[in-house]
């Protein structure tokens, strides 16, 4: 999908009235498959003692290393970020007295993976108890500078073709180029260069209903949106 965008501004020399100066403002977007996904992860252990938490948490990171190991070449890094062990209460009796209930093992971290790994590794990650807090999804550096030189490229076409309109509105000739530029270069209006949108979404972990486990989640790949901005000036000649 492509989306064009043009706004115009003309000004007019004074000596000799043969000549006119377009100044053009060229936009374009466009929707490119993601490379890679995070996910953001937690696990909370819940245990009578202090030290069986902390024993229990250590055991989910070894669990949790041991299967995206088994996932494959698919998950590109995993990092665990974080483990704290605080004590519980529970509020019990009508003034809602706090008693001491046990102790929690909570931590959390982030898996960096393809894209078409995602659904199978969500799936594990549920299987183990594992709460998905957040995906979001990315492109790789070397496809994202592809992507924004493609979109630059159709956006100075566009600005091209909104000065070849406006020249033929004029009833003029189209000129030379005399100036190409970022936005706000030129002292125009600043537009937002270059803008990436990650879809992201937020997921909790889920039981088992049947003594069988699906083996992938039907998430849909992410899509990242890059545009770009442009402004130009050409001259124009009449007859």
């Amino acid at each position: 999908m492509i989306s064009l965008l043009a706004t115009y501004t003309i000004s007019v020399r004074n000596c000799p009235m043969t000549t006119a100066t377009i100044a053009v403002k060229g936009s374009a977007s466009d929707d490119f498959p993601a490379d890679y996904a995070l996910v953001q992860f937690g696990h909370a252990f819940n245990a009578a003692a202090r030290s069986e938490a902390l024993a229990g948490g250590n055991a989910v990171i070894a669990q949790l290393r041991d299967a995206v190991a088994q996932i494959g070449d698919g998950v590109r890094e995993m990092k665990v970020q974080w483990l704290r062990v605080q004590e519980t209460f529970n509020h019990v009796g009508p003034d809602q007295t706090r008693e001491h209930s046990g102790w929690v093992a909570q931590l959390g971290g982030q898996l960096l993976m393809e894209a078409s790994t995602v659904p199978a590794a969500v799936a594990v990650l549920i299987k183990m108890g594992v709460r998905i807090d957040q995906l979001t999804w990315h492109l790789d550096r070397d496809t994202e500078i592809q992507a924004h030189r493609a979109v630059r490229r159709l956006a100075v076409t566009d600005a091209r073709e909104a000065a070849n309109d406006f020249a033929f509105a004029l009833g003029a000739n189209m000129g030379s180029l005399i100036a190409l530029a970022d936005p706000g270069l030129l002292g125009g209006t600043t537009f937002a260069n270059g803008a990436r949108r990650s879809s992201h979404m937020g997921m909790a972990s889920a039981g088992a209903s049947a003594p069988s486990w699906d083996e992938y989640v039907d998430i849909d790949p992410g899509v990242i949106t890059i545009s770009a901005n442009v402004e130009a000036s050409y001259e124009v000649t009449f007859e």
